[in-house]
């Protein structure tokens, strides 16, 4: 029998080779995390789409659902990762036996050039409040009760050295300030981006107080995992916290192009809206200074919102973002 010369026997195993199946990708976790248009949200978007999650071998679902609903996932199991400000109903939860913990920061105060979230007021009512040496006094002021906004109207009163009895509060449903019912309602309202900068500079509003102006480093979102992360499975929780992380320093680089392109996709904005407004930090750390939760938890237990007085001990956990 005639041997194949040696070029036929490469070339054969080669084909043999390419024939073989190629090894199956490494399976991904899926964890399922709330999401929201709103900018600080986008962190979650910029570790998905920059491909943090999957290096950590991570499904990223994310789940866009309202605030009251996404909490009674976190607390039910159907959410791993619950994002949003810092409510009553998260630490009353907690107090329950939710198996609930604050991991990380998603959006503090600190003294910035501008504004990511602020009181603003109608032309008309700001100039007459400048004519009266900037006081509130008499004004109406668009209130959701019990939350985080109700504590930052009290805050703002006090600085003029006033109560809810010297203004008029008007109760509006749970929900975005913004929607078209809402638009039209003559009073101050505390406005967050990208919506503060637009409606600022189209005129119908006018900057009155930054949030830093009225309560100092005050926390206003926090990152919260739930029982499969914290005690099913709290490695998953450190390879969720490790892309989280990572993507919150891209984030934080600023209104890189880049950046600014992932966040106009996320929020579905134009991109000249998103590198206008002003964004509200997050800690490259992920820390929660207690004194920037606890003032708030003090009077949530005065306004009888929260149950019980609660420890750090029960609604921090810092393990996830410590060596």
């Amino acid at each position: 029998m005639r041997a194949f010369p040696a070029a036929a026997t490469a070339l054969i195993a080669l084909l043999i080779l390419s024939c073989t199946p190629a090894e199956k990708p490494r399976a991904l976790t899926k964890v399922r995390m709330n999401s929201s248009a709103m900018l600080k949200f986008g962190v979650f978007t910029i570790a998905k789409e920059e491909g943090y999650f999957a290096a950590e071998g991570i499904e990223a679902e994310l789940v866009d659902i309202d605030q009251s609903s996404a909490l009674l996932a976190a607390t039910s199991g159907d959410l791993d990762v619950f994002t949003g400000p810092v409510r009553s109903g998260l630490f009353n939860a907690m107090l329950r036996g939710a198996p609930l913990q604050i991991v990380a920061d998603n959006g503090h105060f600190e003294p910035l050039p501008c504004s990511p979230e602020a009181f603003a007021a109608p032309p008309e009512m700001a100039a007459r409040m400048a004519a009266a040496g900037g006081s509130p006094r008499g004004e109406r002021i668009a209130l959701i009760a019990g939350g985080v906004t109700e504590y930052l109207i009290e805050k703002y009163l006090e600085q003029h050295g006033l109560t809810r009895a010297d203004v008029e509060l008007v109760q509006l449903p749970q929900g975005d300030y913004l929607t078209r019912a809402n638009r039209k309602i003559d009073a101050i309202r505390y406005m967050s981006e990208p919506q503060l900068s637009q409606r600022v500079a189209d005129g119908s509003m006018k900057l009155l107080a930054s949030s830093q102006d009225v309560a100092p480093g005050h926390q206003h979102g926090v990152v919260t995992f739930g029982r499969r992360l914290l005690r099913d499975d709290p490695e998953l929780g450190r390879r969720v916290m490790r892309a989280y992380l990572r993507a919150v320093r891209q984030y934080n680089a600023g209104k890189t192009e880049r950046n600014i392109a992932l966040l106009a996709r996320h929020t579905k904005l134009p991109q000249e809206m998103i590198r206008s407004a002003c964004w509200v930090p997050i800690a490259a750390d992920g820390q929660v200074p207690d004194e920037a939760i606890q003032p708030l938890l003090d009077w949530f237990l005065a306004r009888g919102y929260l149950e019980a007085p609660i420890p750090r001990s029960l609604w921090w956990n810092a393990r996830f973002i410590e060596p």
